[in-house]
């Protein structure tokens, strides 16, 4: 039978078959770290995310300036028409 050794502090873990931990401080020790590098990678990438989304919105908004111009522009073409056509 080989030992195991706590993956926290590195004691002999002794028990059941399936014991991984030590302790009960060791179990709640490595839980807690999993969740804070859980949380910093999900805080990660929601900022990420809304990085993508703020970029998006400003690039939408020069697309939607470009279009607007546009538009003006055919309205000015479109005036000197109507223009031109009522003495």
């Amino acid at each position: 039978m080989t030992l195991k050794k706590c993956p926290v502090c590195g004691k002999v873990v002794n028990g059941r078959s399936d014991k991984r931990f030590c302790s009960d401080e060791c179990r709640i020790f490595y839980n807690n770290a999993l969740g804070r590098t859980r949380r910093a990678r999900n805080q990660r990438q929601l900022k990420s995310i809304r990085s993508n989304i703020m970029e998006l919105e400003r690039v939408d908004a020069k697309i939607l300036l470009r279009i607007l111009s546009w538009i003006s522009k055919v309205f000015k073409i479109m005036s000197t028409f109507a223009k031109d056509k009522h003495p």
